[in-house]
C-alpha cells in the first residue's frame, strides 16, 4: 500500500484512494491509515480547535470512504484499540459528552486525549473533584504504571487488565481474541553461566524482537521473569500461531553468551468456555507446557 500524496494546491494529503483500499483484513495485519486520521485531526474534530476548510473536506471524504468504520478509526487514533463499528460511534459520542462536562466543571477546554482516557478508566464519568493536571504529566504517569521497567513492554498487571477488557468485548460482541505465552528455554542457564547483566540484555533484545515481529494492533507484554505475552485482538488461533512461529524464528537470531536463544510458546483463543482472562491464560499455559515437554523451541496450540 503506497503512501498518500498531497492533493494539488491544498497542502493536505489525498487519502481517498488509500481509505477505499483499506479493509478489515488490513487492520488485522496492522496496516491502517492512521497517518491520515492523525490525533491532531481527531482533536480538531472533537472541538479542541477550529477545523480548516481543507480539514473539513478531508473529514467528509474519510466519512464517505470508510462508512461505518469511520468512528472505529477515530477511536483507534486516540486509544490504539479497535472498537467495532456497532459500538464505536456510541462510545465516541459518550466521550464527547464527557469531555464537555469535564471542560465545564474545570472552566477550561479538556483535550480529547485526556477526556478519552478519563472516560475509559472511570466509566461512571463522575467529576466530583475536578483537578487540573498537565496532559503530558498524565501520559507519563500512565506510561510508568503500565510498563515494565526493563523491557518497556506492558507489565503483568496491564496485561491482565487488557485481556479482561478484550474478553468482555468478546462476550458482548463476539470479537475473538487470542493469546501467545512465550517462555525462554533454559533461561536460568543464561543467568548462571553469563550473569544477570547478560540475562537482562537478552530479555530486552527479545522484547524488541517481539514488538517488531507483531502487528500494531497486538499488545506485547512482559508477563513475568522470562515469560512474555502477546494479546491478539480479532485474531483466531491459526493466525496467532503464525505470529508465534515468526517470533520463535526471529528469536533464534539472538545470542545468549555462546548459546543460540530459543523460546517455546503456547497459543490459545477464547471460545464459549474460555470467557475470562484467567481461563485464557490457563489454556495458553497448558499449550506452553506441552511445547516444553515435546522438546522446546516450538509452538503449541491449545
Amino acid at each position: 500500500m503506497t503512501m498518500a500524496s498531497e492533493a494539488e494546491g491544498t497542502g493536505v494529503p489525498d487519502y481517498g484512494s488509500r481509505f477505499r483500499e483499506e479493509t478489515d483484513a488490513d487492520r488485522l495485519r496492522g496496516i491502517t491509515a492512521l497517518d491520515a486520521l492523525t490525533i491532531g485531526l481527531v482533536s480538531a474534530f472533537a472541538g479542541d480547535r477550529p477545523l480548516s476548510v481543507d480539514e473539513e473536506r478531508l473529514l467528509a471524504e474519510m466519512k464517505d470512504n470508510r462508512g461505518e468504520q469511520f468512528f472505529s478509526d477515530v477511536l483507534y487514533a486516540v486509544t490504539h484499540q479497535y472498537f467495532p463499528p456497532v459500538v464505536a460511534e456510541k462510545l465516541w459520542n459518550e466521550v464527547l459528552r464527557h469531555k464537555h462536562e469535564v471542560s465545564k466543571a474545570l472552566d477550561r477546554n479538556v483535550q480529547i486525549v485526556v477526556a478519552t482516557l478519563d472516560y475509559l478508566t472511570n466509566l461512571e464519568s463522575d467529576v466530583r473533584s475536578p483537578t487540573l493536571v498537565n496532559e503530558a504529566h498524565i501520559a507519563e504517569i500512565v506510561s510508568l504504571s503500565m510498563r515494565d521497567g526493563l523491557t518497556g513492554l506492558f507489565n503483568h498487571t496491564s496485561c491482565r487488565e487488557i485481556m479482561a477488557l478484550e474478553l468482555k468485548r468478546y462476550a458482548r460482541h463476539g470479537t475473538v481474541v487470542s493469546l501467545i505465552l512465550a517462555d525462554i528455554d533454559d533461561f536460568k542457564l543464561v543467568n548462571d553461566q553469563y550473569g544477570h547483566q547478560e540475562g537482562d540484555r537478552v530479555l530486552k533484545e527479545l522484547a524488541a524482537t517481539v514488538e517488531s515481529t507483531t502487528r500494531d494492533s497486538d499488545i506485547c507484554c512482559r508477563y513475568g521473569g522470562e515469560e512474555f505475552a502477546v494479546i491478539l485482538p480479532l485474531t483466531n488461533s491459526r493466525g496467532a500461531a503464525e505470529i508465534a512461529e515468526r517470533i520463535r524464528a526471529e528469536a533464534m537470531q539472538i545470542s545468549a553468551g555462546d548459546r543460540t536463544l530459543t523460546i517455546s510458546s503456547g497459543v490459545a483463543s477464547c471460545d464459549d468456555k474460555i470467557t475470562t482472562a484467567h481461563a485464557l491464560v490457563e489454556k495458553a499455559d497448558r499449550a506452553l507446557y506441552g511445547a516444553k515437554a515435546n522438546g522446546k523451541n516450538r509452538v503449541a496450540v491449545a
